[in-house]
């Protein structure tokens, strides 16, 4: 039989299109019913794109998904030479082009694909990638600073790789130069001027540059990628790109990273919001967020670990590569470290922390009020050495309740209060210290002037004293001593006579003082024993606590000398829990207990 003339029909531009948005909305599909291997951050945002879809038919829902948006930048992507990797060659005719993974399709097309319905301009303006080493997250933010350098329609069109060195805000743009160079025929057709550290698109008088550090007002960018957004030491750069968006109808601003080990950083703040958004706890609908990490019950050594951090696992992030690590990292503390950041996307600290954050977070419970204790047995705590950083209070009550053996055991009940001078708060450097600032002084009050005053913080704790039972009044060596003399005749008062001398003590910032209460604290956390109303000082300070156990397994809490963590406020909860593990001596008010020890 004669073979006849092939008369299929080629699928039409819009078709295609359809293919590039199923692709993406099949990936989330796959990841949420789990044949995919996900972290519960990448499952949360693929529920989200979902949730959305099902929303945009709805009249009253602002956004719908436009295939054809998603098609034409993943039509550019895919027609962009590799320039690493084995798939790079040095003869550019014979180069492989990128061909974007179900991940990266899923990424892209959330960030062009979700447009709003009356003005058809993007959706989201801002989004936040946290991806482990590896996986090629450079080539994707080149290939998307230069579609939005030629092909978004921007007049004007700006470019920024932004990092806080030289080298890393290089990376991206090195990255989108060499392949602007790769492609003779793409420099051609959008009339490109490349330099060494710019790209100049001539026709829209567009240009592409990395940007370092602080750079000031200035820029107008329409399109701002911030790499290894977890070693910038502040949102100085971030702030500036954003606000100078504000004439761009769709800036996009794009944080990528791996994850860091400062837990106060920028970044980490940034991604607590990210969790808020996708948790829906935190409704932002121009925020994009997707984190691949493994989940807290997971075994970091094993494969499952790996490919919830490594979404290009077996691409370009290759198994032998992550069993070498792995090795490695069984053999030394610090490699493991290392492996764990880079490798799994988990935040951590370089030197041994002492507590489990998951533990930690597990005693979360933000439901807990202050007020519901008023005239219960209490401990304090204080920390009040500092002068022109943090001071810390920290207030225990205790309970008893049955475990599931019915046996009654003692719960902690924890809530802090920190002070930091205005100056410090609002210098430029302290970020952390103005975010809990600005929740109205719940977390941190901001002393006027350039020093704390202990003035304010006696009169909050001599009104507490009308409010709690207080057993002790614990203070560290170094705190005031007219303060302490202070408070024992107001407590004078309240007991109507001479106040018993063991209410307010000292507690020697020793071993011998700290070591118990730090294994406790540690054993309550980790058996449920410990609930905290989720106060972001204390869990930054907690997560800063370095200790190394002595021959004789004592432990002194430490920090790192690098001038940023503070552990004031563990220090605070460790003075008040010292004389709390005795339990209650006397009761100065006569309300109804409730589990008194």
């Amino acid at each position: 039989m004669a073979r006849g003339k092939n008369t299929a029909k080629r699928p039409s531009r819009a078709q295609l299109d359809r293919l590039w948005a199923n692709g993406a909305n099949q990936y989330a599909r796959q990841i949420v019913a789990g044949k995919i291997i996900a972290g519960k951050w990448t499952v949360k945002a693929c529920q989200r794109h979902l949730g959305d879809l099902a929303k945009s038919s709805a009249p009253d829902y602002l956004y719908r998904f436009d295939a054809a948006k998603v098609g034409r930048v993943c039509r550019f992507i895919e027609q962009l030479p590799h320039v690493k990797g084995e798939w790079a060659r040095v003869d550019s005719r014979q180069s492989g082009t990128i061909k974007l993974e179900p991940w990266q399709i899923f990424i892209v097309a959330s960030l062009f694909g979700w447009v709003n319905k009356v003005t058809g301009y993007r959706r989201f303006s801002e989004a936040y990638i946290k991806v482990a080493r590896k996986n090629a997250k450079s080539t994707l933010a080149a290939a998307i600073g230069l579609y939005m350098l030629v092909a978004d329609g921007e007049v004007g069109p700006e470019v920024y790789c932004g990092a806080t060195t030289k080298k890393q805000a290089m990376e991206v743009f090195r990255t989108a130069r060499r392949m602007a160079k790769k492609a003779p025929r793409f420099k051609e057709h959008f009339d490109l001027e490349i330099n060494v550290e710019t790209i100049v698109a001539r026709r829209d008088d567009g240009k592409f540059e990395p940007l370092i550090g602080d750079p000031g007002d200035g820029a107008n960018p329409s399109c701002a990628i911030m790499d290894e957004r977890h070693e910038h030491p502040n949102n100085n750069l971030r702030d500036t790109m954003i606000t100078g968006q504000g004439s761009r109808r769709q800036g996009l601003s794009i944080d990528i990273t791996t994850a860091g080990t400062d837990s106060a950083s920028p970044c980490y703040l940034e991604e607590k919001d990210c969790e808020k958004i996708l948790d829906g706890t935190d409704e932002n609908e121009s925020f994009f967020c997707i984190m691949y990490a493994p989940d807290e019950e997971d075994d970091w050594k094993s494969v499952i670990a790996q490919k919830k951090a490594n979404p290009n696992y077996g691409v370009s992030v290759f198994p032998e590569f992550l069993y070498k690590q792995l090795r490695a990292a069984l053999l030394s503390p610090h490699k493991q470290f290392i492996y764990k950041t880079k490798h799994l996307n988990l935040w951590g600290n370089s030197a041994t922390a002492f507590f489990n954050m998951e533990a930690w977070e597990k005693c979360k419970d933000e439901s807990m009020l202050l007020d519901e204790f008023k005239g219960e047995p209490c401990w304090m705590g204080n920390d009040l050495a500092a002068v022109v950083d943090l001071a810390s209070r920290s207030k225990i009550f205790q309970r008893l309740l049955k475990n599931d053996q019915g046996v009654l055991v003692r719960h902690y009940y924890v809530f802090g209060h920190h002070y930091a001078p205005l100056d410090t708060i609002l210098d430029g450097d302290h970020t952390h210290y103005e975010r809990w600032y600005a929740d109205d002084n719940r977390w941190l009050t901001g002393v006027p002037g350039p020093e704390i005053q202990l003035s304010l913080i006696q009169e909050d704790i001599e009104r507490e004293i009308k409010e709690y039972d207080f057993q002790r009044i614990a203070f560290d060596p170094w705190s005031a001593l007219q303060m302490q003399q202070h408070l024992s005749e107001v407590l004078g008062d309240s007991y109507k006579g001479k106040a018993p001398d063991d209410v307010i003590l000292t507690v020697p910032q020793q071993v011998q003082y700290l070591s118990p209460a730090m294994k406790e604290l540690d054993a309550a956390m980790r058996s449920g024993r410990l609930h905290h109303n989720g106060d972001p000082v204390l869990t930054w300070a907690i997560s800063c606590v370095l200790a190394k156990p002595d021959r004789n397994e004592n432990v002194f809490p430490r920090k790192l000398e690098n001038g940023k963590d503070k552990i004031d406020p563990v220090s605070a909860l460790l003075t008040a829990l010292n004389p709390a593990m005795v339990g209650v001596v006397r009761r100065r008010f006569t309300r109804p207990a409730v589990g008194y020890l």
